[in-house]
């Protein structure tokens, strides 16, 4: 990545505040090339063909493939005389969403209306800054602040021309765009490992939870050792597992409060369903209420380490343990388990309850319609896969090791994704400037 200079001092005054002296401001059209416009036109669409890329595909500076929409080949020509978009050009939407950018494929496509093609001037503007720039926060804003409209905002290009931009010198444009371009590299790359250890997880998860393992660590194989498995309602399983249903497991299942709770800008967290996903607390996401309620609602369901949640209605079959002591409180749509811990080890519990075997048994008793209900009565009679608990240790370390994984990961893409906000911002403002 090229490297930064220290933060700039030599500014101008210009009609967007202070930039760096040898920037300058000028209306966008000035360092375009052309603008391709297919406002007020419908082509014919097909099954199969070339790419339409309309509004719908242009996202958040990516184009989706989805909804997939195709034009005849024969017709392309014919359609496409407006001008034809070259490899890294920049997409911009007009309406329906406004301000979404992307990139030019490298492959062939048809456009359709509410879409501007943006083709810069390669001696005045380089494609990436260009990119960048309109994908920034502070851009996105003056669109909104020179569209028309009160449901669908939108905004004419004889408006759009007249914006107003900074823009460096077209070294500096490049190399802007070259480091934002790596950063968003690694997001990409992070987020893609992310995906990649989560998959790899679910098909582990799915080997411990019916082949277990054995004393070495080693999963058990059916193929090659039947002798040691029995047939159950779950399927196959190891002969020395049991299922037993959940309330054997547990000291305590019930349910949140069932009051209605006056919510403040501070105090105790209170937890919604939808506080509670992919086996995580949101805590973030919580309310607040006063401690004096929270004593009120929260006698026989206090809070303990150790805690399972589990999501009852609506959203239901999210389960989350509690790792720390900490007050909190919950709507009554959330389950409190409270496993036996000298029967079950709890993160072998939560593994169990979001898994797909209990997924499954969710939505086989889930009662009602437009809000589907896993009563506390269901819960509590659902089947759980028991093996020994020296083997349910070995099970959860192997899980913790991929979890901590998975979680370090997460955090270096949170970490890359502030470090990109912050970029864009420096670097577009001319606050930090870049070395040849």
């Amino acid at each position: 990545m090229c490297d930064l200079v220290v933060e700039n001092e030599e500014f101008q005054d210009s009609p967007l505040g202070k930039i760096p002296k040898d920037w300058e401001v000028s209306p966008i059209e000035d360092k375009l090339q052309r603008i391709i416009d297919y406002r007020g036109k419908t082509p014919e669409k097909t099954t199969s063909g070339v790419p339409l890329v309309t509004a719908k595909n242009v996202r958040d500076g990516y184009l989706d493939t989805e909804p997939q929409e195709y034009i005849n080949e024969k017709d392309y020509d014919l359609w496409m005389r407006r001008g034809l978009p070259n490899p890294g050009d920049v997409l911009f939407t007009t309406e329906a969403p406004l301000g979404n950018v992307a990139r030019v494929p490298s492959y062939k496509i048809a456009l359709a209306q509410r879409l501007l093609t943006l083709c810069p001037n390669p001696n005045e503007l380089d494609a990436g800054y260009l990119f960048w720039l309109l994908n920034w926060l502070d851009s996105r804003q003056k669109f909104e602040q020179k569209s028309t409209g009160s449901t669908v905002l939108g905004i004419k290009q004889s408006v759009f021309r007249k914006i107003l931009f900074r823009f460096p010198p077209l070294p500096e444009q490049q190399r802007i765009a070259e480091i934002l371009d790596k950063v968003d590299n690694a997001i990409a790359h992070t987020a893609s490992l992310i995906s990649k250890l989560k998959q790899i997880k679910a098909g582990l998860l799915h080997d411990l939870l019916t082949r277990g393992l054995d004393e070495n660590g080693q999963l058990r194989n059916p193929q090659a050792h039947p002798e040691q498995f029995q047939d159950s309602p779950l399927g196959m399983i190891p002969k020395d597992w049991n299922i037993v249903d959940l309330l054997s497991l547990c000291d305590k299942i019930t349910d949140g409060s069932h009051q209605s709770v006056k919510t403040s800008d501070s105090g105790v967290p209170f937890l919604y369903v939808s506080c509670v996903r992919d086996g995580q607390i949101l805590w973030e996401q919580a309310a607040k209420i006063s401690e004096k309620i929270y004593i009120e609602i929260s006698k026989g369901r206090e809070p303990l380490q150790g805690l399972i949640l589990y999501t009852a209605v609506g959203s239901y079959g999210h389960a989350a343990l509690v790792k720390n002591n900490r007050k909190f409180s919950f709507q009554r749509h959330i389950a409190y388990v409270l496993p036996n811990i000298e029967i079950i080890i709890p993160e072998y519990l939560v593994t169990f309850l979001n898994s797909s075997h209990c997924r499954k048994y969710a939505d086989k008793v889930a009662l009602g319609n437009a809000q589907k209900t896993v009563t506390l009565n269901a819960l509590s009679s659902f089947p759980i896969v028991l093996p020994e608990w020296e083997e349910q240790q070995r099970i959860t370390e192997i899980i913790n090791k991929h979890d901590t994984r998975i979680c370090k990961e997460e955090a270096y893409l949170n970490k890359l994704k502030l470090q990109k906000q912050g970029l864009i911002h420096d670097l577009l403002t001319g606050k930090v400037r870049v070395k040849n």
